[in-house]
């Protein structure tokens, strides 16, 4: 075998602690093969899908599955993203951003600040509870993104798929963190019965725990979708996700240089997920549309297009609505929804 960067054991032990060393690069081309697609078709009356995934290294120099990042979720125009809401990654929390490129300010963590400030310095019961709500609706998310080869579509490449971390330890990131420890203590178990003893420490000295992320004697992982119905039986917009380990204990591909070349793919999060600068975020927090001014190099409000008096009450009207909306956003926002800026 070569030098390949596995997930290893003591990776998965400390996971918070791994350190990602890479070169960031940034590009804005969509690729619809750059993700893992666990959305249901609902338009064609989806109800359920199963994908196979393995599990790869977040990037070619590391050994952890996991990179946690930072978003935002808001609200915004349509003509932006078709479902009104869209994520962005968060400048102020988030480590692995090109800084130099992008900086370190963040328009909504200033906002979600300012907001909590007001809020306590005000005496006014309304106004506390409104600027308390825009503080809330400001905090940055913390979530996950995991690397993975689709089976059947190995010919796609590496696929990244991104998910909100939840405070009750139903997503992704935590079942398969459960999955890999109850493998890995069952095969330890499995080991103290077959030798007769009771203590780790008594097994052989090449004995080794089964780790199911092993990218030479892991485990493909099954994930299951399915749609979320409420009591009367009427289709939600949740779903839920489930995930097994599946098949053989078998390596990521049949040769030696097929792993190579997945495992060494320079594809990297931050360029499928890629950041945008302060001054397009703060013209997004506003409720407007960003527009590139060419001249000046710089992202301004999108200039208004001629228009009758008529259409321009019914436009402020529309966008104080969504003004509202956006104060309103951290309490129906729907965190299962955590994609909503992928066409899937």
């Amino acid at each position: 075998m070569n030098n390949l960067k596995n997930i290893t054991m003591e990776a998965m032990e400390n996971e918070n602690l791994a350190s990602t060393q890479q070169q960031i690069k940034q590009t804005s081309t969509f690729d619809a093969k750059n993700y893992l697609n666990v959305k249901l078709d609902v338009d064609k009356g989806e109800t359920k899908k199963e994908i196979k995934i393995r599990i790869l290294p977040i990037d070619k120099d590391s050994n952890t599955p996991f990179k946690t990042i930072y978003m935002h979720t808001v609200k915004v125009d349509k003509k932006i993203a078709p479902s009104g809401w869209k994520s962005y990654v968060c400048l102020e929390k988030t480590d692995d951003v090109d800084h130099e490129k992008f900086g370190n300010k963040c328009p909504f963590c200033e906002l979600n600040r300012s907001a909590y400030k007001k809020s306590n310095e005000t005496n006014d019961p309304v106004d506390k509870k409104r600027w308390k709500s825009i503080s809330i609706a400001n905090i940055p998310t913390e979530v996950c993104v995991i690397r993975c080869i689709e089976r059947g579509h190995e010919e796609d490449g590496p696929k990244f798929w991104k998910f909100a971390v939840r405070k009750d330890a139903t997503d992704p990131k935590n079942v398969i963190k459960r999955l890999y420890n109850t493998r890995k203590e069952e095969s330890i178990n499995d080991a103290l019965e077959e030798y007769g003893v009771s203590n780790v420490s008594e097994l052989p000295a090449d004995f080794t725990p089964d780790n199911i992320l092993d990218l030479y004697t892991g485990k493909d992982l099954t994930v299951s979708i399915q749609a979320v119905f409420d009591s009367q039986g009427v289709r939600t917009n949740k779903t839920s996700i489930s995930i097994i380990d599946s098949g053989k204990q078998k390596p990521l591909a049949r040769t030696e240089e097929e792993i190579d070349r997945i495992v060494n793919d320079e594809k990297v999060w931050s360029d499928v997920f890629v950041s945008k600068t302060y001054d397009y975020l703060k013209i997004i927090m506003e409720g407007k549309i960003p527009f590139f001014d060419k001249n000046n190099k710089c992202w301004i409000e999108q200039p208004e297009k001629n228009e009758t008096k008529q259409e321009e009450v019914k436009n402020q009207q529309e966008v104080h609505a969504a003004k509202e909306e956006i104060i309103k956003s951290s309490q129906v926002y729907n965190e299962d929804e955590d994609e909503t800026d992928l066409p899937f």
